[in-house]
């Protein structure tokens, strides 16, 4: 991706979507940063950017929901294994106590590192942290099925005997369930959160968000992806799609932009926060 250019000093925003405010920039020439991910995690990202010398502005595409809880579940001892692909999965159990109400020693299969932490916060002792993706959660899940102990020893490997459950979100893809399913491995969904899409005037994205316009868009998952080309489609941010750089956590993400864009696109090295973070680093 060409280096950026070098605007204007800018204004700093950093908040939730509806509010338009903004707090006064700082030194001119710093990369301004456009973070699409949904609150809390917007805000722990525009500190992070902050720190690495660059201006950080919040725009959410989405906000989650939690649609279920842990009444919801099967019994533990009906549970082969619990799957999530999001730490937002975890957001179900509330303060109830995993260990109380027997889930603790499930085996959880979590899609990467935050995922996991997530599950370790929950309360769940028997964590699998996978690849980062859930193509590769999918190949090591098929990988590791295998019958287990029950009770308090057992182990990160789902108990084939009984389903797995798959703590999932709406909207998803059908990733997980079309190769297990592939795989003749009983499964269970429990839609347990719903990302909902938010809504900006375009006033508000032109003039306060989007003003001055940012020099790379962080993207973090395909939804966030989808809902901004459709944003570039009202023609509301024309002049911020024009020379952009578009960083990417990984290759399916990508995928989801158009071909016109895709010169300026680049993908993290890993599917995590570090590695796309550390693309900045190459950006004056």
């Amino acid at each position: 991706m060409p280096p950026c250019s070098v605007r204007k000093p800018a204004q700093k925003f950093v908040g939730e979507p509806a509010a338009a405010s903004s707090t006064a920039g700082s030194e001119a020439g710093r990369v301004r940063v456009l973070i699409t991910r949904p609150q809390p995690g917007a805000d722990r990202t525009a500190a992070r950017v902050s720190q690495l010398g660059r201006q950080a502005a919040v725009m959410p595409l989405f906000e989650a929901s939690v649609t279920a809880s842990m009444d919801d579940l099967p019994p533990a001892t009906e549970i082969g294994g619990l799957i999530a692909t999001s730490a937002r999965a975890f957001d179900m159990f509330g303060n109830q106590s995993v260990s109380e109400s027997g889930y603790a020693d499930i085996p959880v299969y979590a899609v990467g590192t935050a995922t996991a932490q997530a599950a370790r916060d929950a309360g769940f002792a028997h964590i699998h942290e996978g690849g980062g993706t859930a193509e590769a959660l999918l190949q090591e899940l098929v990988g590791n099925l295998a019958p287990v102990s029950s009770g308090a020893d057992r182990t990160c490997s789902p108990d084939s005997a009984m389903p797995l459950v798959y703590l999932a979100g709406v909207p998803r893809t059908p990733m997980i369930e079309a190769g297990l399913s592939a795989h003749q491995v009983s499964l269970r969904v429990v839609e347990c959160y719903k990302m909902n899409k938010l809504s900006y005037s375009t006033d508000i994205v032109k003039t306060d968000i989007l003003s001055p316009a940012p020099d790379v868009v962080l993207f973090y998952s395909a939804n966030a992806a989808r809902a901004f080309c459709e944003l570039a489609g009202t023609g509301a941010i024309d002049e911020v799609i024009e020379s952009v750089g578009f960083l990417c956590l990984s290759p399916p993400i990508a995928a989801e932009l158009p071909p016109g864009w895709q010169p300026r696109v680049t993908v993290a090295k890993r599917p995590d926060e570090d590695s796309l973070l550390a693309l900045l680093s190459a950006l004056e």
